[in-house]
């Protein structure tokens, strides 16, 4: 082969680990409803990509973790925090707010325990037992 032969072979496609690509399929769809909740859509879907561009990035990272889809989840939450304010849910934590707002936008709990990474019975447990906050 000539070198210009060589210049006309695509350069190989950059080959991304089977198991990033079944979690992207899985969580993109729901990471990107809940990015959407409290973003403006353009922004959403920027987050959400940098939050699936640092997974890859430390793949192996997140994959030793004890819970690597809690620790995707713990990412993406974190991010859209950062971004926009946390709507006005009754909740004690974090984690009970993502699951009330994964259930206002049409999450079953065993749904929002995948997406989450968390056992379906705190799920449950945490649907279950917001508190109204006082307001004034």
């Amino acid at each position: 082969m000539s070198l210009t032969q060589y210049a006309l072979v695509p350069p190989p496609a950059t080959l991304l680990p089977p198991a990033f690509e079944a979690f992207y399929t899985l969580h993109y769809l729901p990471y990107l409803t809940y990015a959407q909740a409290h973003l403006p859509p353009n922004t959403a879907t920027t987050v959400v990509k940098q939050v699936f561009g640092a997974l890859i990035t430390n793949w192996n990272s997140v994959v030793s973790a004890p819970n690597p889809t809690a620790k995707a989840w713990d990412q993406l939450s974190r991010e859209v925090r950062e971004q926009a304010p946390l709507l006005p849910i009754p909740a004690d934590c974090v984690l009970q707010y993502d699951i009330l707002m994964l259930a206002a936008l049409g999450y079953t709990p065993t749904a929002s325990a995948d997406i989450t990474g968390r056992d379906p019975i705190k799920i449950r447990y945490l649907s279950r037992t917001s508190t109204p906050h006082p307001t004034g």
